[in-house]
């Protein structure tokens, strides 16, 4: 494929433009903000389209970058190419409201149709990205923060271990890396959190296993009382004919003394009988004795009145004492009947108490076990979560994704690596006129120089000497993996050679028969291409 015309009909600084080029290298110099970049761009958009960004994305992308600041509405242009020896026109339409492409040939005028690839069969396959890999060449740029070095093992890998310029297999495995980090530090926090809440659930359930022995010790406590009432309750019933009998006797004499009145009664009767005895017997003395002057009439009387009114005295006091063993007789008899009642109702309600208290620690201790046993179900569910399973599959996915990027990427590597490999080592000896004379990429990525006599890191080679590294391996994959040839554009990828190896790298690019436009902002190109391609 070679480009004959450029023509710019409304796309970014350029109006009504026409670029005629030709086969071979060729040089397009200009000062900065002339609109090389925008000739770059037109032609990948010529080749491609312009697909517009979605959301904020759209503000920065190239269809805004580079839509005509007068008459948007007009956002079109054409290319004229050779390919397989037939000429072709290719037109299309960028603007907002309609889109639309057409490819003709302008040898017969067969229309071809770009919706059913009859472009991208022209082109050999060739997708934006391998353009954009391969014949598409612009400085190595690094990133923020990255070794230019370490950019260019990042872009060699690319090639050498995947055979394509497609896949940013650095990238591809970084981005497996953080995700396999990110999955793993949310499965220890997700361990860590399962691991807190176990330990909560433990510790709970046994607090609850305790109360629950307290509870079964206050509860075996509670039923051996009950069994001692109960044991009370059958003794009392056996024994309450003998304890009645023996009880009335001994309260049947303690009713005589409880009544303190008869008593005094008797005493008195008693007293009385034995005064009255005594004057009676002193009267017969005093009658008896003629020597006495008394009389005895006197005493007589008074002492009989006395052993009456002791007699009466002594006769209330045993009817008292009579009335009142009655009287307690009685009460016994009462007491009897009532004692053995009241205490079986003493005895049963407290029975009765206790068979309470029993059932509400039964109650509590099941509500204890209840809970506790939830709990240790709850401590089970912990052991693996969903989300934890989740997370523990998101790992194995990772971890597999991973070996399968090694291993294709691996297979993929190998059917190129080392034909990719001489070729670019045949470029960059070509390059630096024999200085160098292979390049080797290891298995852990990192490129190094043969001189012919040592292996230099890549990273300790100038700037200049990484470009035309990174240039040469660009080259090369462009050579292994396009299947049409295809123009080769190179923007200010020269900045950092030397005069020399500018000089080699020009020889060497028209020595292979292509199309290569090299745009650039120095005088210099321009000057040794007259010099060395064009004498």
């Amino acid at each position: 494929m070679v480009i004959r015309e450029l023509y710019i009909k409304n796309f970014g600084k350029f109006t009504e433009r026409h670029f005629y080029l030709k086969d071979g290298v060729q040089v397009i110099s200009g000062e900065n903000e002339f609109g090389k970049s925008t000739i770059h761009a037109f032609i990948r958009a010529m080749l491609f389209g312009l697909e517009r960004g979605r959301g904020r994305a759209a503000a920065k992308d190239t269809f805004t970058r580079y839509e005509p600041w007068e008459n948007p509405g007009y956002y079109a242009g054409v290319m004229r190419f050779t390919c397989g020896g037939r000429n072709f026109r290719l037109e299309r339409n960028f603007a907002r409201s309609v889109q639309r492409a057409s490819l003709v040939c302008e040898d017969d005028g067969e229309e071809l149709s770009l919706e059913h690839g009859d472009l991208d069969m022209l082109l050999g396959g060739m997708s934006p990205a391998l353009f954009d890999s391969t014949v598409s060449v612009g400085q190595l740029q690094a990133q923020p923060g990255q070794e230019l070095y370490e950019a260019l093992e990042n872009r060699a890998a690319n090639y050498f271990e995947t055979g394509s310029g497609e896949i940013d297999i650095v990238s591809a495995f970084r981005l497996l890396k953080e995700k396999q980090r990110g999955a793993e530090r949310e499965v220890r926090e997700q361990e860590s959190a399962r691991e807190a809440e176990q330990g909560r659930l433990r510790m709970e359930c046994r607090y609850l296993e305790k109360d629950m022995r307290m509870l079964q010790d206050e509860y075996e406590e509670k039923k051996t009382q009950l069994e001692k009432l109960r044991e009370q309750e059958r003794e009392g019933s056996a024994d309450t004919p003998e304890k009645s009998r023996v009880s009335g006797r001994v309260d049947a004499g303690a009713g005589v003394t409880k009544m303190p009145g008869t008593r005094n009664l008797i005493l008195m009767g008693a007293a009385g009988v034995l005064v009255g005895a005594v004057g009676f017997l002193w009267s017969m003395f005093l009658k008896s004795s003629a020597a006495q002057p008394l009389p005895s009439a006197p005493f007589a009387g008074i002492s009989t009145v006395i052993v009456a009114a002791g007699l009466l005295l002594l006769a209330a006091g045993i009817t008292g004492t009579v009335r009142g063993k009655r009287r307690g007789v009685k009460a016994e008899a009462v007491r009897k009947k009532s004692e053995p009642k009241l205490r079986d109702a003493q005895t049963h309600a407290e029975a009765r108490r206790i068979q309470g208290e029993m059932d509400h620690i039964r109650s509590a201790w099941k509500e204890k076990e209840i809970r506790c046993a939830n709990l240790r179900e709850q401590c089970e569910e912990r052991e693996v979560s969903d989300t934890l399973k989740k997370l523990y599959r998101r790992e194995q996915a990772l971890a597999l994704a991973e070996e399968t990027l090694r291993k294709t990427a691996g297979e993929m590597g190998n059917q190129t690596s080392r034909a990719l490999g001489r070729r670019a080592s045949e470029i960059f000896a070509a390059f630096t006129e024999g200085a160098y004379q292979s390049l080797r990429i290891d298995e852990d990525r990192h490129l190094s120089v043969w001189d012919g006599t040592r292996s230099i890191p890549a990273e300790r080679l100038s700037r200049g000497t990484i470009e035309q590294i990174y240039l040469s391996v660009r080259l090369a994959a462009a050579d292994m993996l396009l299947e049409e040839p295809v123009p080769l554009i190179l923007d200010e990828v020269f900045a950092f050679y030397d005069d020399n190896r500018l000089e080699s790298a020009l020889k060497w690019l028209s020595s292979q028969g292509k199309q290569v436009i090299i745009f650039t902002c120095h005088k210099r190109e321009e000057e040794i291409a007259k010099r060395v391609v064009y004498s």
